[in-house]
């Protein structure tokens, strides 16, 4: 008697009920009762295939774990992504069977010449930068590649500079004057201090209702602002986590923020990286990432940016700083420079 391969059976029922992905019609009775049984929700944590899920309604303390059914074969979610979930049944785990489009992504890649794309976050609102105080010239060079990264891939960011507790009045004047050539470039600047909690409030404020990443250099006191802003963090993970959770970020976790309830704001902690590669841009790609330059009346419609008659880069309004940071960015996607921002 021949062997039947349960698995492709499992795969092909998958496949049947879960129809979005792959545009397959609703062909039979059951298949639709078993759609109408699917709820949607969103990824809160990924580890090893299982995969963490809020259903849409439900707090976080009701998140349910879940696997990839047949239907998600070559895809794969991350945490943000909006899904659709077939419940448990049996013995067997509820099934993500369905990964809605994005509408927005945080990408990087281990370089800048590399083109291997690696997705933090899907679907948030906004990036939180976090840069300290005391190390604020390898801060800003991290977030001027986070707010290109951001802004090609939909998000608004927050530039947080934290650790404002360490300086003196003059110290505070000279962050702000080296501050002000982003006023254009995020939506707003955020100075706090995780350890006196000022500024605290206002940040709290801004992420009330979204769902931000924080990112930022490791060192940076990221930790330190999500144990700020969520006391219980350890409790908090430790429910989200599929494997129980750890504080010590590998991989990207949501974390709700406390007091907003299930329509509340969440905050996605992203691993500490020492780079943040752009090798999925090019020289055009990194000027689209500039906020400063959206609408550049060029003469050429696939201008570089690099000198071409017609370009409208030279006459654009834009501070020094952020115009050195463009051509140091455009460098080294194009290879010719090295850049360790």
């Amino acid at each position: 008697m021949p062997r039947i391969d349960v698995d492709a059976l499992e795969d092909e029922w998958d496949d049947d009920v879960a129809v979005g992905p792959r545009g397959r019609p609703l062909a039979s009775p059951a298949a639709r009762a078993e759609r109408s049984r699917q709820r949607p929700g969103r990824v809160i944590a990924v580890d090893r295939g299982r995969i963490r899920v809020v259903l849409d309604g439900d707090g976080p303390e009701y998140a349910v774990d879940a696997r990839y059914g047949g239907a998600m074969r070559g895809r794969r979610v991350v945490v943000g992504d909006r899904v659709r979930i077939a419940p448990a049944q049996r013995e067997e785990p509820a099934r993500v069977v369905e990964r809605l489009d994005r509408t927005t992504e945080l990408v990087r890649t281990g370089d800048d010449l590399d083109p291997h794309v690696r997705v933090l976050v899907a679907d948030a609102d906004a990036v939180a930068v976090v840069v300290g105080s005391d190390n604020l010239e390898a801060g800003l060079r991290f977030a001027d590649r986070v707010i290109v990264a951001a802004t090609t891939g939909g998000l608004g960011v927050l530039l947080v500079v934290n650790k404002i507790d360490l300086l003196d009045a003059q110290g505070r004047a000279a962050l702000d004057t080296t501050l002000l050539p982003y006023a254009r470039a995020v939506r707003e600047v955020l100075p706090v201090s995780a350890s006196s909690g000022e500024g605290l409030d206002a940040l709290r404020e801004r992420l009330a209702g979204r769902w931000t990443a924080l990112t930022g250099h490791s060192g940076v006191g990221k930790s330190s602002l999500t144990n700020a802003l969520v006391p219980d963090v350890d409790r908090r993970t430790g429910a989200v986590g599929p494997r129980g959770g750890r504080h010590t970020t590998v991989a990207s976790v949501a974390i709700p923020l406390p007091g907003d309830g299930p329509e509340g704001g969440w905050i996605v902690d992203t691993p500490g990286v020492r780079s943040f590669g752009l090798g999925m841009l090019d020289r055009r790609g990194i000027a689209a990432g500039f906020p400063e330059l959206v609408g550049l009346d060029c003469t050429l419609d696939d201008c570089r940016h690099d000198a071409e008659p017609g370009c409208a880069l030279p006459r654009a309004d834009l501070p020094a700083e952020r115009r050195a940071a463009f051509e140091r960015l455009a460098a080294a996607v194009e290879g010719r420079e090295r850049d360790d921002g």
